[in-house]
């Protein structure tokens, strides 16, 4: 048989898994607290770097929301840098997202969820994750471990009539989790049932909790136990000795500093430690078997439907609860310390048979990764993922059910303004599961008497075909402020948005149980005969992230076959070995994506450890260890970026290397750190000065400047064209006369000797090229472009500056204006290709802005981002109306020159990537959503024009593909009025 079907497309030196250690690594000789940049592989010789070995521990348990490095502690004057804990989360996460093999990274992608029992922790962790990476879908990883022993292993049974629990236990190098999972029996009550109640093998998760007793509290006790200091450099080599005394079981010696003679660790030295842990750990089991039984007795239905059940079980009291606990899935690479699953079998439950003990062992992450493909493999319709035709298929008879499989979110839409939308409940809220009433927080102000539009419609994450045509309509409102509540109900999973203050909101409700599956025919269905333990794999598109302690997981699925056997097998002994035997004709499967590697090896500075009080040991750990290998226990990674006969591993290139720039460039291009924080400081003080400026269209252009060299304003007169090049003329510092050149074009303009003869307006461009320049071409359309413009287009765009007849200038940026109206002729389709055309709306009536902002004495932005060409340069709404715009095409044989090119297509893949960069969503500057639209209006869209016969198929396709995406604003509005132009006989995108 070939290889398994599931890939793992992170490796390191042929582990199935990617360390989750990286670098925050800085130039010590910038001032700036925000310039610095991540690395995962190890910093250059010389180099100023933080290292951090446990990222998740980074991001959930630290003790500072910003915490500072510095780099020379005995000087005063040192540099330092503040480490903004989810800039820096998020940072690492698009980081290393941009190391999936790029054919993967425009696949629908998963994260796990680690159960968080704080909800603003919570809250804060899956913000950072779907921000980082633009459209995943975030999956609660306890029950993704439980689907890997029900759909993989296959040796979790759930006994149908009765309630099971399952009590997943993950004790790694940082923390130790602890997550109860039940399966339900009150999702379909039936009149015709005796019992009141029918099985379907439901499961969901209760709240979880998790303590810091794990990995890093045994060496610290250790560390006690043997008389000897606690210190990073200790904790390393008890960890060490601490591994091989565990897999070995012999007693093991070894040195520490500052220590005269080796210390011995025995295994029965571990497994008195073990015990004192699992006692340690009772408060955190005691308080979620209370959670549970208060679950259990909630309601009066609940107290009824489980009154047998406790009474066979003995359940009176809260602290009777553990006795409900069916199996156990112990995880972690602490939990293989010796005698530790016995003595935590014997703490938690002393006076009970014990519930059935399932390990999943040091490799958590990988069988959480598997689950959770797996699931996702299921839950398509027809399923993706099936036992051979002569096997028992009874644990696939149903599908492993969260109790809200995505967001809903609600959009109000009031007059005059766009969409606003509030989640009002998250598939991870707690809320989810208890179901009841509660208030909508967020709600905008709703005046007495008006009738905003309303939507209640599933997250992003849904799809586009499960939140098409959930529409909006005009709700009344009686009373301000206009309230409203949720009402959700757990058993029918239902939701409906009611209020006493408004009407006419029966339309708001959403059965949440059909969002489940995803109704689409496998791409490559896998038809061959399979082994009794193997698994059919169709092939998909999807990948699962699993952002474990120490590893990271990156799993996907292609057509084959996997079994637990194989997947166990690559846990053990890693990936590059032959696969286990089976006589099943092989598969051709594509090869193996590249292997992406910690690389280097090489010494850098090691950061002083006093350098941050706030940090926690593990995270001012620094330095690279040679000799030591991938420890099986804790997990935590000390791999040197060598190979076993310690050869230099070759470091394949970023998958973010900057843009190969055929631009004349303009200035230095700074860090992306760096001009985000820049970004978005002057935005907090443009809102000081003017709060009713729209700084959503400064950083839409400014992100098109650093794309393309020349950059298009369009709109209709007075809607502030001018005045926001002059604004971005002062944000980049550009002096008037000196580095930023207004040119008023004229109509009867016939070439360019007006620019560039001598004393011409822009022969200071020709001269001190020692400076980049913005220049500022007001009305561009009065005149032709081609006639004044042709060599600025050719110096910029591909002649590194040099144009025809011996011109040749200095770096430049151009913004054109250009009116929408009866007196201006619209530019030709070439130099719109050319060119990044950015449309503005009309101010509204009551728009309080005061005109001209003046930035004199704040910082200048310090010059363009890099631009670099990632895996989140789609998106699929944009690919929805690329595939509609393309068939209309070519099935109905219209024009060619209606698809937007190549240039079109790069420059919005670049920008998108560019916004995914910056972290412009997460920080606030601008929504995806918005810039989603404004590149479809404006860089697809313009392209619609011409008689209404030669255009109608294709208008009625993208009409189609954006039917109830109604965050496209612009794109909707463009269609519409393509709609009523059909009338005429001619459409124009210059109407």
């Amino acid at each position: 048989m070939s290889e398994t079907a599931f890939k793992f497309l992170l490796q390191d030196e042929g582990e199935p898994y990617f360390p989750s250690r990286f670098y925050v690594v800085a130039d010590p000789t910038i001032q700036d607290r925000h310039q610095w940049t991540i690395e995962l592989d190890s910093p250059k010789e010389g180099s100023w770097a933080y290292r951090i070995d446990d990222m998740k521990d980074w991001m959930l348990h630290g003790r500072a929301t910003t915490r500072q490095i510095i780099h020379d502690r005995s000087n005063t004057r040192s540099a330092y840098r503040d480490l903004e804990r989810d800039e820096v989360f998020r940072a690492y996460l698009r980081k290393l997202f941009e190391r999936l093999p790029s054919e993967y990274q425009e696949r629908r992608k998963y994260a796990l969820m680690p159960s968080i029992a704080d909800e603003k922790t919570r809250s804060r962790y899956k913000a950072a994750v779907e921000a980082a990476i633009p459209g995943i879908t975030v999956l609660p990883e306890p029950e993704m471990v439980a689907e890997y022993f029900r759909l993989v292993k296959r040796t979790l049974e759930l006994e149908e009539g009765r309630n099971n629990v399952i009590l997943v236990v993950d004790v790694g190098a940082s923390t130790a989790n602890m997550t109860l999972i039940l399966s339900r029996r009150d999702r379909k009550l039936l009149d015709s049932d005796k019992k009141g109640a029918q099985r379907d093998l439901r499961l969901r998760a209760l709240r979880g909790d998790s303590r810091g007793n794990a990995g890093r509290w045994v060496d610290e006790r250790l560390a006690q136990v043997l008389g000897i200091l606690v210190a990073d450099e200790t904790l390393r080599e008890i960890e060490k000795a601490k591994v091989k005394a565990s897999v070995t079981g012999a007693n093991v010696a070894f040195d520490v500093p500052g220590e005269s003679k080796p210390l011995t660790l025995s295994s029965d030295m571990l497994a008195s430690v073990a015990g004192e842990l699992c006692n340690v750990l009772r408060p955190l089991f005691e308080s979620i078997c209370e959670r549970l039984y208060e679950n259990q007795t909630s309601s009066e239905d609940a107290r009824r439907l489980n009154e047998e059940w406790m009474r066979e079980r003995n359940v009176k009291a809260p602290a009777d609860a553990y006795r409900l606990i069916d199996t156990v899935l112990l995880a972690g690479g602490t939990s293989l310390l010796p005698g530790f699953a016995e003595a935590l079998m014997k703490t938690l439950f002393p006076d009970v048979n014990p519930p059935k003990l399932l390990r999943v062992g040091s490799s958590f992450a990988i069988a959480a990764a598997a689950g959770g493909l797996a699931h996702v493999l299921h839950n398509y319709e027809p399923p993706r993922l099936r036992v051979g035709r002569s096997q028992n298929s009874g644990s696939f008879s149903a599908a492993l059910e969260s109790t809200l499989p995505y967001a809903l979110l609600l959009g109000i839409k009031q007059a005059g303004q766009t969409e606003e939308q509030i989640t009002v409940l998250d598939a991870n809220d707690p809320f989810a599961d208890d179901g009841g009433v509660r208030p909508i927080e967020g709600l905008p102000a709703l005046a007495t008497g008006s009738q905003p539009k309303a939507r209640l419609l599933p997250g992003p994450a849904a799809g586009l075909a499960a939140r098409r045509g959930r529409q909006f309509k005009p709700v009344n409102v009686r009373e301000a402020p206009g309230k409203m509540s949720l009402s959700w109900d757990p058993v029918k999973e239902e939701a409906r948005i009611i209020s006493a203050q408004i009407r006419d909101t029966g339309h708001l409700w959403i059965q949440a149980s059909g969002l489940r599956k995803r109704s689409e025919a496998a791409l490559e269905p896998f038809e061959e005969e399979l082994e009794a333990d193997a698994l059919a794999v169709d092939g998909s598109h999807d990948v699962v992230l699993d952002l474990g302690m120490s590893k990271i997981v990156a799993m996907t699925a292609q057509r084959g076959w996997t079994s637990a056997a194989e997947l166990e097998r690559v846990m053990e002994e890693g990936v590059g070995t032959e696969p286990v035997s089976s006589t099943t004709s092989p598969v051709d499967n594509p090869p193996e994506p590249e292997v992406v590697t910690v690389g280097g090896g090489v010494p850098f500075r090691k950061a002083d450890p006093a350098d941050s009080p706030t940090l926690g040991a593990t995270d001012a750990s620094v330095g690279v260890d040679a000799n030591v290998r991938q420890d099986r226990i804790s997990g935590v990674n000390h791999g040197s970026g060598r190979t076993p006969g310690g050869k230099n591993r070759s470091v394949p290139p970023s998958r973010t290397e900057p843009a190969v720039n055929p631009h004349k460039d303009w200035g230095e291009r700074v860090p992306e750190v760096v001009f985000s924080n820049a970004l978005a400081s002057l935005r907090d003080a443009v809102a000081k000065i003017e709060p009713h400026f729209y700084f959503n269209d400064v950083v839409v252009t400014v992100l098109a400047l650093a794309v393309r060299p020349i950059v298009l304003l369009s709109g209709p007169p007075g809607c502030g064209k001018s005045t926001l090049v002059r604004l971005i003329a002062q944000m980049f510092g550009k002096t008037a006369g000196g580095t930023f050149h207004e040119v008023a074009v004229q109509a009867h303009w016939e070439n360019d000797s007006v620019l560039f003869d001598k004393g011409g307006i822009l022969e200071a461009v020709l001269e001190a090229r020692d400076h980049s320049h913005l220049i500022l071409f007001d009305e561009f359309n009065l005149t032709r472009p081609e006639y004044y413009l042709s060599r600025i287009f050719h110096a910029l765009d591909g002649g590194n500056g040099s144009g025809n007849h011996g011109l040749k200038i200095a770096p430049c940026r151009v913004l054109g204006t250009m009116n929408i109206d009866d007196f201006s002729r619209p530019p030709s389709p070439k130099v719109i290709d050319r060119c990044f055309l950015l449309e503005l709306s009309q101010v509204s009536w009551d728009d309080e802005q005061s005109g001209i902002i003046d930035l004199s004495g704040l910082d200048p932005l310090p010059g363009l981002p890099a631009v670099t060409f990632g895996g989140a340069g789609t998106d699929e709404r944009m690919e929805r109306v690329l595939d509609a715009l393309n068939l209309a095409v070519h099935e109905n044989g219209l024009r060619h020159d209606l698809l937007p090119s190549r240039r079109v297509l790069a420059d919005s893949r670049a920008m998108l990537s560019l916004h995914h960069q910056l972290d412009l969503q997460a920080k606030a500057l601008l929504a995806r959503d918005e810039l989603v639209d404004r590149l479809i209006a404006s860089r697809i869209l313009v392209k619609l024009s011409g008689a209404i016969d030669q255009l109608l198929p294709a208008l009625e396709a993208l009409e189609k593909a954006v039917e109830g995406v109604d965050e496209l604003v612009r794109t909707r509005r463009r269609l519409k009025l393509a709609r009523q132009q059909a009338r005429l006989g001619f459409i124009s995108p210059w109407q």
